[in-house]
């Protein structure tokens, strides 16, 4: 149960096992064509098209942390010349 096939080679010719693929090729190819699937596909003035909203999550998304930022640096240099006497000291 468990053993490997034996190939025969000398029964083997390569041209008739070329002609008796192509019509294996024919049944096994894809019932619609290329072209309807291309056709199908967005052009490229739809597919470029961006909303209006994606602007703003890209905004809000870059700016808000780069402010929370700037804030976090400015509130800790201000502490750190305040620890150490400068001129806004109290």
């Amino acid at each position: 149960p468990n053993q490997v096939p034996k190939v025969v080679s000398a029964g083997f010719d390569l041209k008739k096992a070329a002609v008796a693929a192509i019509p294996a090729a024919a049944i096994a190819s894809p019932a619609f064509a290329l072209d309807s699937v291309i056709e199908a596909l967005p052009t490229n003035t739809l597919a470029l098209e961006v909303q209006a909203g994606a602007y703003l999550a890209i905004l809000l998304g870059t700016f808000l942390p780069v402010l929370f930022l700037i804030n976090l640096f400015v509130q800790t240099e201000s502490r750190k010349a305040g620890k150490a006497g400068g001129q806004d000291s109290d």
